[in-house]
């Protein structure tokens, strides 16, 4: 059970609320926030059965794997299926929240009116509404049933997202460096999938020992970017603990289109 002052509240580490612009000066709220925990005591609950269960069985599969299973069409199997929805559409409905403040955020310094989506509580817009795009979600860290070089399987996506052709997904950088908004090309040989960011380069300790503080401060401040950067232990956040961001999508350009490029402008981390 998560308490409700929780909900509308973004996860630690490299999760963020960033304020961004297009190449046309369109303004762009992005959000990477989870499940709040949620998901990780869900996985552990089954892991630990699926331990217990695979001990029983006696399984093939050495347990210094760490790859203790649950059949799909078991009870436990199930279960365990219906349950990481939950804490999928959680992080969603937790996410649409923390989407809404910061748009009536936007209402209130502005003093505009926002129509934003999936409003019922605005009135009939007028020649001083803003309108707001239709959100993009996409999420990671997740298991899909779905059907591979004519097999059904299922698809783990950790540090990766959707990218069937024609699917619209986000590639973050970093606090420091563009984002950008991608349109999937459906590669068969990533099972339909992209890099769900950047990706670091720098463990969060590594980064912590040995970049500089005022060097990481000077490159997010000469660009003008409100950020979180205050002390050496915000260094496993700076920009120069994740790959460059340019590289990753030159990498992958066989898995994705850029729709949009986004420069950052403000950055609250979890």
């Amino acid at each position: 059970m998560t308490c409700p002052n929780s909900f509308g509240l973004s996860n630690k580490s490299n999760h963020f609320i960033e304020i961004q612009k297009d190449e046309d000066n369109y303004i762009w709220a992005m959000i990477h926030s989870g499940s709040r925990n949620l998901g990780k005591k869900v996985a552990d609950h089954y892991n630990n059965i699926a331990k217990e269960l695979n001990h029983k069985w006696y399984s093939s599969v050495p347990k210094k794997y760490d790859l203790a299973f649950l059949p799909l069409d078991s009870q436990e199997g199930q279960d365990y299926l219906n349950e990481m929805q939950y804490c999928a559409d959680f992080a969603f409905a937790n996410r649409s929240v923390m989407m809404r403040r910061v748009l009536r955020t936007f209402q209130s310094v502005l003093d505009v009116k926002l129509l934003c989506f999936n409003s019922d509580e605005l009135e009939k817009p007028g020649p001083d509404y803003i309108d707001t795009a239709e959100p993009i979600n996409i999420a990671h860290n997740y298991a899909s049933l779905e059907n591979h070089y004519g097999k059904n399987v299922v698809v783990h996506r950790k540090g990766a997202t959707l990218a069937r052709e024609g699917t619209i997904g986000i590639i973050p950088g970093s606090q420091g460096t563009a984002s950008y908004i991608v349109r999937g090309l459906g590669n068969p040989e990533s099972f339909n999938s992209c890099s769900h960011g950047a990706g670091r380069k720098m463990g969060r300790k590594q980064a912590q020992r040995s970049l500089n503080l005022e060097a990481e401060q000077k490159r997010l401040d000469d660009k003008g970017i409100i950020h979180s950067i205050r002390n050496v232990k915000d260094l496993d956040e700076a920009s120069g603990a994740y790959k460059d961001i340019d590289v990753v999508m030159e990498e992958q350009k066989d898995l994705v289109e850029i729709v949009t490029k986004l420069e950052p402008i403000a950055v609250i981390k979890g």
